[in-house]
């Protein structure tokens, strides 16, 4: 086979991007470094960087907020969509559905222009968290609750998932999550995302690309195996045990090594101490301390660090949500970088093609049906 090409296109670098900078010292949204955002930031305010090159004044973001409240409430036939859908069928691929048939009803669906891209984004942005929150109530046979628009987007998916008010402990946690999430340059779902983009197809069809590209679980879905996996262990004293046997098959261990960062994922550390703080709050400091024991055990026999999956992972179950909803959560906010990342496209757009190297059969005759 020939090693003349790039598997995975590891280490190509395919076209330029202002929105988001990885490197060995950190990661950056439009030059604004994550642990800062995350420290500061809400995620309105990191949506309107990612979306507007720029870190908005207070009228500007009280603008957006505004905007992004006006289109909390989902279309009627949306709700109703979601009513019908099986309760058994995976949140992932539920949310993939609803999203394309959103553009159903948005009347600026197949315009490409700026200020249609810009209410799309405030449509797509504004809607996700209130769809999610639906499709899990749905999942447990609870009736749907409608949007609050006193609420920020994380206080107000709250708000649907629970029909109580947030604390506004919980209500950061969620949303500092949101921020770590919300832009990873080109990741597999992001990459989809600008690659259906370039050939103008509307926006609705990106998102879809995108959200059907992140269902995966090299993806989007190893923050709810690596929960799984730190729930099927247990404690701390089962960590070398079960390590052992799943490296002896050499099955992936989800939740460590990262494509780009082979120092240490930058996102974790901040996810690591909420959900140490987490667990002690919780009384949960077992998973807690069998995560730890996982990262630390990974890292010295593989040279393996925990990415952001990770902990995200498990700061979700300590937040009480449902395992199916994790990757959900990851797409509601990651849909800031998508769109950012779709627009930028359409910017300069220049269609996506790559070649492949062939190394199937050559030469050969076809040969009539009846002598074969």
């Amino acid at each position: 086979m020939s090693t003349d090409h790039h598997a995975g296109l590891e280490d190509i670098e395919v076209l330029e991007s202002a929105i988001c900078d990885i490197n060995q010292k950190g990661l950056t949204f439009r030059g604004y470094d994550i642990t800062e955002l995350a420290a500061h930031s809400t995620f309105e305010e990191t949506a309107y960087l990612l979306l507007n090159d720029q870190l908005p004044s207070q009228k500007e973001l009280n603008d957006f907020r505004r905007e992004l409240a006006a289109e909390y409430i989902l279309p009627r036939e949306i709700t109703e969509h979601i009513n019908h859908v099986p309760r058994e069928a995976h949140p992932m691929a539920v949310l993939r559905t609803l999203i394309s048939s959103l553009g159903l009803y948005d009347a600026d669906a197949a315009d490409n222009s700026g200020p249609a891209l810009h209410r799309k984004s405030v449509r797509i942005l504004a809607k996700i968290p209130a769809i999610v929150a639906a499709i899990a109530r749905h999942r447990n046979a609870k009736s749907h609750v409608e949007s609050n628009v006193d609420l920020s987007i994380a206080g107000n998916f709250l708000y649907c998932l629970t029909g109580k008010l947030p604390d506004a402990e919980t209500e950061r946690l969620l949303e500092t999550t949101m921020i770590l999430y919300a832009e990873h340059e080109l990741n597999a779902s992001t990459f989809a995302a600008r690659i259906t983009a370039a050939t103008q197809a509307d926006t609705y069809s990106c998102m879809v690309a995108a959200v059907s590209a992140l269902q995966g679980n090299l993806h989007g879905g190893a923050n709810q195996r690596a929960t799984e996996m730190l729930l099927t262990i247990g404690s701390p004293a089962n960590v070398p045990e079960y390590l052992a046997a799943k490296l002896k098959k050499k099955e992936i261990i989800m939740g460590f090594g990262h494509r780009v960062y082979k120092s240490g994922d930058p996102r974790v550390p901040v996810l690591r101490s909420l959900c140490k703080a987490l667990s002690e709050k919780k009384n949960e400091k077992q998973i807690f301390d069998t995560a730890a024991a996982v990262e630390a055990e990974m890292l010295k026999q593989k040279k393996l660090h925990a990415n952001v999956d990770y902990y995200s992972g498990l700061a979700y179950y300590l937040l009480g949500f449902s395992a199916e909803i994790y990757t959900c959560i990851f797409a509601m906010a990651r849909a800031a970088g998508y769109l950012a990342h779709i627009s930028e496209q359409l910017d300069e757009n220049k269609l996506i093609r790559p070649r492949g190297v062939y190394t199937g059969k050559k030469g050969l005759k076809y040969q009539p049906l009846g002598s074969r």
